[in-house]
């Protein structure tokens, strides 16, 4: 009985390696596969060929390398952008996004919407208006497309209880619990996931970004408040009761302003972008041009914000020794500011440089991708 357990231990991680390998390097071959992996040239072809029963690979072409076996060509394997759609529903403190997506993380069809997060209006109320955006935009789609919907992803900031589908406490919006997946669940009847938003955005690094070629990252949000996520070997570390890494809930000012999450004097206290406002008025996307024609007090103000951040991620670098910092959120949208934030790194540790902290390639994706990759993390990729 052991044995067998094992057995299906060991097929289940091969199945999984298989399908990252093809993830990072794909389209490939089954020989290149097998060489990658170290799996024998019969086990690849054995997995391969129930994946693509499973429409999770396609065949899409042949390479133009010979194998060196009478001449064959390679049979290049890829995923199938149509093995799952998702809807994926990220919600921010200032905004929150709806959108449909293939299981290569691209948009359908266009189908995105955004609306502010009301959160005034109570968490079910607001939740109805999500559900039935989720709603509207599958009826749109084709009676042929709608089968290819398998779930609604949901990404939400705080501390989240994902296997029950409940945002414990949803820093910025809502203080109670909120059982989200049942909510969205009862309203559209499509089955809901829920994570933590940073962590969420997270795991499409480690599946679509920096983590194809990095096994530990620091990844960091900025805006409109600080959040911050560890992957380590190339899995999204999670301390007791599911908490994130907090870089934006360091506590850096004694007796400081009270947070979101009910704490004094954190980092995002001082960052967020609320807080930035009160220097100077602009919106988060024009923050890098406000930035550079800042003078006197206002840019005294800003670089001190910059600095305090930069000291922060040093210090935090120095525990975990990430092989990449990665920058990401909209106040991070400027190569100005970015490279204003690696200017005072350097002055504390020369180590952290440009090679070492690098902007997200996901930017155009950033706002619907988190969602998307834990759908396919949990239920495609393992």
């Amino acid at each position: 009985m052991n044995s067998g357990i094992n057995m299906e231990r060991v097929k289940k991680e091969n199945r999984s390696l298989i399908l990252k390998y093809i993830n990072d390097k794909g389209p490939v071959s089954r020989v290149d596969i097998a060489e990658a992996t170290g799996l024998t040239a019969a086990s690849v072809t054995q997995i391969t060929t129930a994946l693509i029963k499973e429409k999770l690979l396609l065949e899409v072409g042949v390479s133009p390398e010979n194998t060196g076996t009478a001449g064959r060509k390679k049979i290049l394997l890829d995923f199938n952008p149509d093995a799952a759609w998702i809807i994926s529903v990220n919600i921010e403190s200032e905004t929150t996004t709806v959108a449909i997506c293939n299981s290569k993380g691209d948009l359908v069809g266009g189908r995105i919407r955004q609306i502010p997060t009301d959160k005034k209006a109570g968490s079910q109320k607001f939740l109805f208006l999500v559900a039935d955006i989720c709603i509207n935009l599958a009826t749109d789609l084709k009676p042929r497309q709608r089968k290819h919907l398998t779930c609604i992803s949901v990404g939400i900031p705080g501390i989240v209880d994902k296997e029950n589908g409940i945002s414990v406490h949803a820093y910025g919006i809502w203080k109670e619990p909120v059982e989200v997946a049942k909510i969205i669940t009862e309203r559209t009847s499509l089955p809901v996931i829920l994570d933590n938003n940073v962590n969420a955005f997270s795991t499409a690094e480690i599946l679509f970004g920096t983590g194809r070629n990095f096994d530990s990252l620091l990844v960091i949000k900025w805006g409109p408040g600080v959040g911050s996520t560890i992957v380590v070997n190339k899995k999204v570390y999670e301390g007791r009761h599911g908490k994130t890494a907090e870089l934006g809930h360091f506590i850096v000012e004694k007796g400081g302003k009270k947070c979101s999450c009910g704490r004094r004097g954190c980092l995002e206290t001082l960052l967020s972008y609320k807080e930035l406002q009160k220097t100077a008025r602009f919106l988060p996307e024009n923050f890098g041009k406000v930035y550079e024609e800042s003078k006197g007090a206002v840019r005294k103000s800003f670089d001190n914000a910059i600095d305090l951040f930069a000291r922060s991620i040093v210090n935090t670098g120095t525990i975990i020794a990430p092989n990449r910092i990665v920058l990401s959120g909209s106040l991070f949208g400027s190569a100005v500011v970015r490279d204003k934030l690696i200017e005072c790194c350097k002055e504390y540790d020369p180590a952290y440089n440009e090679n070492r902290i690098c902007y997200t390639a996901l930017s155009d994706k950033e706002s619907y991708i988190g969602p998307v990759a834990v759908y396919l993390e949990r239920y495609l990729y393992t």
